[in-house]
């Protein structure tokens, strides 16, 4: 009878261990898969939201000297901070000039950047925003945005073409939090 109760008690170790690396595999592809999932999705958003900052140059480009365009915007995405980073290379119209806006945001389980080609301008802090930050290496110029710091929106006036250049200049601001 002794041995029957020892057979019986091994077995429920035996089945129990089972359950639990059966449980415990579930609960890793479960979580591999949730995490696919959630940076699939933030992809999507973060570059769709993306798409935003990258129109409204062009629209503003194409709107002609004296246009202005507003575009509102969250503070933070997700419930976390971003930045935009508007930045151009190439100076002169013979050796070309390109532009980018890109997105910076802290995701999930990563960092997401996304840059976008936008109309070739000279980009211009409009005023003066503590929400702009410039930045500048050898090869080109532009600036920060840190959207935490406005009221959620941002101005961006086609005032022309300036003097030598050769590309209309965008001046871009945002109204500061009160």
């Amino acid at each position: 009878m002794e041995s029957r109760k020892g057979q019986v008690a091994v077995e429920f170790l035996m089945y129990a261990g089972l359950f639990l690396i059966i449980a415990m595999a579930a609960y890793v592809l479960t979580s591999v898969t949730e995490r696919g999932e959630v940076s699939f999705r933030e992809s999507q958003m973060v570059n769709a939201f993306g798409y935003k900052f990258a129109s409204a140059p062009t629209i503003a480009y194409k709107g002609g000297e004296g246009f202005t365009y507003d575009i509102s915007f969250p503070k933070k995405l997700e419930n976390r901070a971003y930045n935009i980073t508007y930045a151009c290379v190439g100076n002169t119209f013979d050796e070309g000039r390109s532009c980018y806006v890109q997105i910076g945001w802290n995701g999930t389980y990563q960092v997401f950047n996304y840059p976008y080609i936008i109309a070739p301008a000279v980009y211009e802090e409009g005023g003066f925003s503590s929400c702009i930050d410039p930045v500048s290496s050898s090869t080109g110029s532009g600036f920060i945005l840190y959207p935490e710091k406005s009221n959620g929106h941002i101005y961006l006036h086609n005032v022309g073409i300036e003097g030598s250049n050769s590309y209309p200049t965008i001046e871009i601001s945002c109204e500061v939090n009160p």
